[in-house]
């Protein structure tokens, strides 16, 4: 069965793709000679955009942009493509472009949007998958044990029944177990745990939340996972993962904890080397640029239907990078994930991780929300089967770090659940407009 796979013309280009892409990262590169690779095939990529794709002859127009760049720097001076301006100019996208699928990202930040992308740009991103993947010694088909959600791809009706079993025996066909994220209640965990505890995956991916979710039952329950010998490591993608995260993974798994960070409408974009805080862009297919405000900007140099030039991710990032980002510190998440906490007649701005943290690190709680409303109050919306006060819990750590903290702007509300994105994912903080 395993060399019926790999001899199938849908694998081949696949690993045909991957060892090129092997190749190029094994030969030693100065920061340099990236740089010129980078600007060299923007260019191309840039001269195809603007000659064939009738939005980027508009955008050129409108901005007066050059035909090419000497360096990268000058991409700094190319305006920001927003979600807003994909949503607004549809009709100019995907008039010229053949032999496309249609991608729409969840719309956990908004209106979802649809993306053109093509064959190829999905074997680009698998051999980035097996490029970082490799680096942790794990190779195309082995055993991964994978909770995920974007069943709303599958369509509706019957059409959908189908695309769900073919995505079942897809999974049998690549040795992958698949389990959903939409249910992480108590009683689905605890059967996540027993396939988990009777299998030897070389590779467990998921959500961030549902990993975490999974981790802390495991924690909590005192239970056992068996014989792991296979285990490489832990995947948490899609979703910002915080330090606590981290090391509750590390502690239960035994394994080091992986970053993959990517985005529907790019595919993956860059991957944990050796250790968490060590974060790779994948070079050959982004330019990443950090603004003044520290989110990432991403250019696309690789073949694709519609490339993306200066495109805002609207995450922020840390990185020592300053032209060209090649490595990423941090992923902080979105820039609306800061809460503002009222001290007297002010009100101090923090990050959310540090909220997320406090209630993560509570016996009992398995999921919340955090709601900044419009009036600055803020709501904490938590999920635990036992019946549970936290509020004295989460002062006296919040007191840590907020002396003389209005307390009459928080109210706690223990909910029986928490509703996911459409695409399975959860939605922790919540800023209200």
């Amino acid at each position: 069965m395993l060399n019926h796979i790999l001899n199938n013309s849908f694998f081949k280009k696949r690993l045909k793709i991957l060892e090129k892409k092997k190749k190029l990262y094994q030969n030693s590169r100065s920061i340099d000679e990236i740089y010129l690779y980078q600007i060299e095939h923007f260019n191309k990529v840039w001269r195809k955009a603007f000659t064939q794709v009738p939005f980027y002859k508009y955008w050129k127009k409108k901005y007066d942009l050059p035909e090419s760049i000497k360096g990268l720097d000058e991409l700094r001076y190319f305006p920001v493509l927003e979600k807003k301006n994909i949503q607004k100019n549809q009709k100019l996208i995907f008039s010229s472009i053949k032999d496309f699928q249609t991608i729409s990202t969840g719309g956990s930040t908004g209106e979802p949007t649809n993306f053109p992308i093509s064959s190829k740009e999905s074997q680009n991103s698998y051999a980035n998958h097996y490029l970082a993947r490799g680096w942790w010694n794990v190779k195309p088909l082995d055993r991964i044990f994978l909770i995920w959600g974007h069943s709303h791809l599958f369509g509706d009706g019957i059409k959908g029944q189908i695309n769900y079993y073919k995505r079942l025996f897809y999974d049998w066909l690549i040795n992958t177990k698949r389990l959903s994220a939409y249910d992480l209640s108590i009683n689905s965990l605890s059967n996540y745990y027993q396939i988990l505890k009777k299998s030897n995956p070389t590779l467990i991916i998921g959500y961030t939340s549902a990993i975490y979710k999974l981790a802390k039952h495991i924690d909590e329950n005192n239970l056992d996972i068996e014989n792991k010998s296979n285990l490489k490591g832990v995947v948490v993608t899609s979703e910002t993962v915080t330090n606590y995260d981290i090391n509750l993974i590390k502690k239960v798994f035994n394994v080091p904890c992986i970053i993959e960070y990517g985005m529907a409408e790019t595919g993956i974009i860059a991957h944990s080397k050796k250790d968490s805080e060590n974060i790779h862009l994948f070079w050959d297919t982004f330019i990443g640029i950090k603004d003044k405000d520290k989110i990432l900007n991403l250019t696309t140099i690789n073949e694709r239907v519609f490339p993306l030039i200066n495109y805002k991710t609207d995450d922020l990032i840390t990185s020592k990078d300053n032209l060209s980002i090649l490595q990423i510190e941090k992923i902080l998440g979105r820039k609306n994930d800061f809460i503002k906490v009222k001290i007297g007649n002010s009100f101090v701005e923090s990050h959310s991780e540090f909220f997320t943290h406090i209630l993560k690190s509570i016996n009992g709680i398995f999921n919340f929300k955090i709601i900044q409303k419009k009036n600055m109050d803020i709501e904490i919306k938590y999920v635990s089967q036992i019946n549970l006060d936290i509020s004295e819990n989460f002062f006296n750590e919040i007191s840590k770090e907020f002396k003389g903290f209005d307390k009459n702007t928080f109210t706690f509300t223990k909910v029986e659940e928490i509703p996911k994105t459409i695409a399975g994912k959860e939605k922790w903080i919540e800023v209200q407009k």
